[in-house]
């Protein structure tokens, strides 16, 4: 074959440094080894790649300039497909894709993500919002379901269930407690909240999805007046608009709490323990990347101790 990898690798660097020898440099090889390529690869062609002269720095003829941009395309591929067959050799997956709750993405889990991606450099990452997933393997739920993504991981607020297909554990709790703006008139109020208090202002609620049914957060609900949400970064602007009062994990309230933009309410009926199981799903077998996720998360999980206060 006459245009083969290694010709177009090498026109590919001399288009890209401007000359022989830098692209010598820049392959390991010598600046007359280029040269040599380049011209055994127009001879067999009967073209000309470049344009040459004494004191000219070498220019792309009008076809060099189609093979270069063709070098564009092709290269990439190529080295893609030696990169997959690098991952196989190691163990290691391709692409993982994880399905998180917005109510479950802690620091420590954000932390958990970061390491992931220092430790497997070459993994694709697809992170999907949980109440929008299901596992791949749950058949039943890939079926019959509004889910639009199916993933790999998918770690989520819910009762345990072992109908997916998958495995899954228990990492951790949700404490939930009952917030408010700082200058919403409920974060006045001196001594514990009754409920008396909190009927009289409008709740923000999340809206049900896959995950979460509309029984889990009518569990919630404390207010008549609602409103409805379906996003966490909706939450968070409607809380600190002062447009109500929500039911929130307290590890994600902790940095507004802190700036004194979020105050938590003792509540008079109670004891600010109320809380829900964190659980961890995923298909098996899982590649390496896959694999340290879920470790990873699970130790995570254990460490974390829902009676904190801060």
């Amino acid at each position: 074959m006459i245009i083969t990898t290694e010709r177009l690798h090498y026109l590919w660097a001399v288009a890209e440094t401007g000359s022989f020898m830098a692209a010598g440099r820049r392959l390991g090889v010598s600046g007359a080894a280029v040269q040599q390529v380049i011209r055994q690869m127009e001879d067999d062609l009967e073209v000309s790649l470049f344009h040459r002269g004494a004191g000219r720095r070498p220019e792309l003829t009008e076809l060099g300039r189609q093979f270069y941009f063709h070098a564009l395309d092709i290269i990439p591929r190529l080295e893609g497909l030696e990169r997959l067959a690098s991952l196989r050799r190691e163990g290691q997956e391709e692409s993982l894709r994880i399905g998180m709750h917005a109510f479950v993405m802690t620091a420590e889990v954000m932390e958990a993500l970061a390491e992931l991606q220092r430790r497997f450099p070459l993994l694709e990452i697809f992170l999907y919002d949980a109440e929008d997933c299901v596992l791949h393997c749950d058949r039943l739920r890939v079926l019959d379901s509004s889910a639009r993504h199916t993933v790999d991981v998918l770690l989520a607020p819910a009762r345990m269930r072992y109908d997916h297909g998958g495995q899954s554990v228990m990492a951790g709790r949700i404490v939930w407690r009952v917030a408010v703006a700082s200058g919403h008139p409920l974060s006045r109020l001196r001594g514990e909240v009754a409920l008396d208090d909190l009927l009289e202002y409008p709740q923000l609620l999340p809206l049900p999805g896959v995950i979460s049914s509309d029984a889990f957060y009518e569990s919630f609900r404390l207010s008549s007046r609602l409103v409805h949400y379906s996003q966490f970064h909706q939450l968070r602007q409607m809380l600190l608009a002062g447009m109500g009062f929500a039911v929130v994990p307290e590890n994600l309230l902790r940095p507004l709490v802190r700036e004194g933009r979020i105050c938590l309410l003792n509540l008079d009926f109670d004891d600010g323990a109320s809380s829900t199981a964190v659980e961890l799903a995923w298909v098996s077998p899982l590649g390496a990347a896959g694999q340290w996720l879920v470790e990873r998360l699970r130790a995570a999980g254990s460490a974390a101790s829902p009676s904190e206060r801060e």
